[in-house]
């Protein structure tokens, strides 16, 4: 092929990576607006798509859905299944308002349309603000922190579960839990990706969850839009200007009665 046909292709390529970033960024809802709950997101893809991605659900009785997930692949193939797992999500969560089954329900379509080696991994948490819980189930991601901000009492909430769309259903469903906890005033919680957790600096070290849980401790008073500013601005200072070589997907609220 003539070198000029080679640029002509490239061109039309990155084109292409353009319009389905502005795509995928439609497809992330904006923050809620939920009375007592301040909330704030942040996304950031390795390259022009990336295959994370987070979602507020509206559900019966003024609860929320809260989701942070990631799809295997990078670039396209990762952002084409995060669009069809987040139909698939989305669709669950309209027929039953329980984490564990909503999760149970993707896994059962994901596991008949998958190639081998692709999978999805999910963190979903149900907020119900009249009774002030989150219950929380997760399919092989990262855990959710809660920080007590009396005291800055910091926990990773992660029921057992496994990834979806690699297991039988019903070793999937045994191997799948809900947790539920209580908030209390001045709680923050954070769902996020592992491209948080497991981003590197120049020597090959992970953020890691100390430095999150750490960072949490110190933040969690923050109004969330400060917050989520802080924790980007330390995981810049420790990349160093490291590549990011894995999407960065945050999720975070805080309860204020």
């Amino acid at each position: 092929m003539p070198l000029h046909g080679i640029a002509e292709n490239l061109y039309t390529l990155q084109q292409d990576l353009v319009t389905a970033r502005k795509i995928q960024g439609r497809l992330l809802p904006p923050k809620p607006q939920v009375v007592g709950y301040d909330f704030e997101v942040y996304y950031q893809p390795a390259g022009e798509v990336g295959g994370d991605f987070y979602d507020f659900l509206p559900m019966d009785e003024g609860r929320m859905g809260l989701l942070v997930a990631d799809a295997s692949g990078k670039g396209l193939a990762g952002a084409l299944l995060m669009v069809e797992a987040r139909a698939m999500i989305r669709a669950m969560a309209s027929m039953t308002s329980s984490p564990r089954e909503i999760l149970a329900g993707v896994n059962r379509v994901l596991l008949r349309d998958l190639e081998k080696g692709r999978f999805v991994s999910a963190c979903f948490g149900l907020l119900d603000p009249a009774k002030g819980t989150l219950t929380v189930a997760n399919a092989g991601h990262t855990p959710l922190l809660l920080c007590r901000e009396v005291g800055k009492i910091i926990t990773q909430v992660q029921p057992k579960g496994l990834i979806l769309g690699v297991v039988p259903d019903a070793k999937f469903a045994a191997g799948l839990s809900e947790e539920t906890v209580e908030l209390h005033p001045g709680d923050r919680f954070l769902l996020y990706s592992d491209g948080v957790s497991e981003l590197m600096n120049p020597v090959n070290e992970e953020f890691g969850m100390d430095r999150l849980m750490t960072w949490m401790g110190v933040n969690a008073h923050l109004w969330s839009e400060d917050a989520v500013r802080s924790l980007t601005d330390a995981l810049e200072v420790h990349r160093a200007g490291q590549m990011q070589s894995d999407d960065i997907t945050i999720l975070t609220g805080r309860f204020e009665p």
